[in-house]
């Protein structure tokens, strides 16, 4: 009333019943619902002094129908004003492409909110994600306004006091106030955006230092948008989700192709060699025909039978629902045993295999599993390194993050693998284009097999290489904790 009221340059009246300057005959008028539409008051009346009981009684009844019509006219406007901004705020988000990941609609939507509606600022803040000027209270945050969801509130924050907390004003957190400085905003409306119980995000309306304070029908139509944000941000994410599996498919459809066309490719050479021995068996029996014949047969077959052996390995570790046999697996002793069956055959083609192990270095997993990982890294270390080289195997423990584990290292001095190969290694069937890797027989599949053991039993694979040089092979696995009950 301060602000508003007029206060008369006139005498107080006489007597105890005389009106003084300061005096107002107020009259709060509400609607239906008992909310605040109006203040009606009297600052002079004309004849000077206080009305009694009865006498304002009776200008109560004389003008009940003006206040009716004055509280009429107050929900009309507020009414037109909740259509004009709710129309300016749909208009807004309909001029943005909805064919955009969720992200990008939203910050062009709250472009075009704030450039169309009577606010300085919009942004959308989805529960799921992490706002660096709130950290690190972003969860708190998000907790908070999930509960204000709940119970279907809103927050108006000013830079000093918070409503809608509670039915009293709460002082405004430091973090908020900060942001609000940072961003020169004198007020904040925060409304939840949600859907039945699910909490999406906020919707923050913000205005400058000296804006005009929110009223009830503002607070309507941003709750009213923040309805229909919740149906974007729920679209918006089911058409992420199938751009995502649409990808996913995609993704299979060319994998399951460029399998077949692999195997077909890599099947067609032992085969053509059988077919041709065979053919070359129908026109020469000499016991030396024979002989050359069923070396080149049993090489060929032994390729398919390695290439089916692997095609089989690598649809065992890659099915997450296959039934294997978790047990505590001394993997000291599989590289000792692997690095002895392999000494001969390292011997024969004069590279030297140099073995250090840790003793009982246990991890816990399928043991068929990590023996052949632990076959195929040494093995192709020795296929790929020539008469002279040498391999390199070690074996120690390495905790990681402060988790207990075990480091197994394979390095050669081989041919290497080229930069552009690399990244390529761990794909199945990826064959390098370097001749001298291509002299080397081999299905492609080994490394795949590998990394997904490596991958099932939590552990890590590093390569690293250089063409001509050598490859070094460094695999993590998770150890057995102390007093494991396994």
């Amino acid at each position: 009333m301060h602000r508003y009221g007029h206060t008369p340059d006139l005498p107080g009246g006489d007597g105890p019943d005389g009106w003084q300057p300061e005096d107002r005959l107020v009259r709060l008028l509400t609607n239906e619902d008992g909310e605040l539409r109006a203040i009606l008051y009297l600052d002079e009346p004309l004849s000077g002094r206080r009305p009694t009981p009865t006498s304002i009684a009776a200008i109560n009844e004389e003008i009940e129908v003006m206040y009716d019509a004055v509280v009429s006219i107050v929900e009309r406007e507020l009414y037109g004003e909740q259509v004009r901004m709710l129309a300016q705020a749909r208009s807004a988000m309909q001029s943005v492409r909805t064919d955009r990941g969720v992200g990008d609609f939203l910050r062009g939507m709250s472009d075009a909110m704030a450039e169309a509606m009577p606010v300085d600022s919009v942004d959308v803040l989805l529960a799921d994600v992490s706002v660096p000027d709130l950290e690190p209270h972003t969860a708190f945050f998000a907790g908070h306004m999930r509960e204000v969801w709940l119970r279907r509130g809103h927050l108006v924050v000013g830079p000093t006091k918070t409503w809608g907390v509670t039915d009293a004003a709460v002082p405004t957190p430091d973090k908020l106030r900060g942001l609000m400085e940072r961003r020169n905003l004198g007020s904040w409306l925060l409304v939840p955006i949600g859907m039945g119980e699910e909490y999406l995000g906020t919707m923050g309306l913000g205005r400058r230092p000296g804006g005009a304070r929110w009223i009830d029908s503002e607070i309507n139509a941003a709750t009213v948008v923040a309805s229909d944000l919740a149906g974007v941000v729920l679209d918006s994410r089911l058409m992420e989700r199938e751009r995502r599996l649409n990808a996913e498919l995609r993704d299979i459809n060319d994998y399951r192709r460029d399998m077949v066309i692999t195997l077909a490719h890599e099947l067609r050479n032992p085969v053509s060699v059988l077919w041709t021995h065979l053919e070359l068996l129908k026109q020469d029996s000499s016991p030396s025909a024979v002989r050359e014949s069923r070396d080149a047969m049993d090489r060929a077959a032994r390729r398919i039978e390695d290439m089916t052996e692997d095609l089989m390995a690598l649809a065992r570790v890659s099915d997450p629902e296959r039934a294997i046999t978790v047990e505590p697996v001394d993997l000291s002793v599989l590289v000792w045993e692997s690095s002895e069956f392999l000494a001969t055959v390292a011997g024969s083609a004069g590279v030297d295999l140099l073995t250090t192990v840790a003793p009982d270095q246990v991890v816990v997993g399928e043991e068929a599993g990590i023996q052949r990982l632990v076959a195929n890294l040494l093995s192709n270390a020795v296929k790929y390194t020539g008469s002279g080289g040498r391999v390199t195997v070690t074996l120690a423990p390495e905790a990681v993050d402060g988790h207990p584990g075990v480091r197994l290292t394979c390095a050669d001095t081989g041919i290497g693998i080229g930069e552009d190969d690399l990244t390529h290694v761990f794909t199945p069937f990826f064959r390098s284009g370097n001749p001298e890797a291509r002299r080397r027989p081999g299905t492609g599949l080994g490394l795949s097999i590998i990394e997904r053991v490596v991958k099932w039993h939590g552990g890590t694979i590093a390569v690293t290489s250089e063409l001509g040089v050598g490859t070094t092979f460094a695999v993590w696995l998770p150890g057995v904790v102390p007093d494991d009950p396994l």
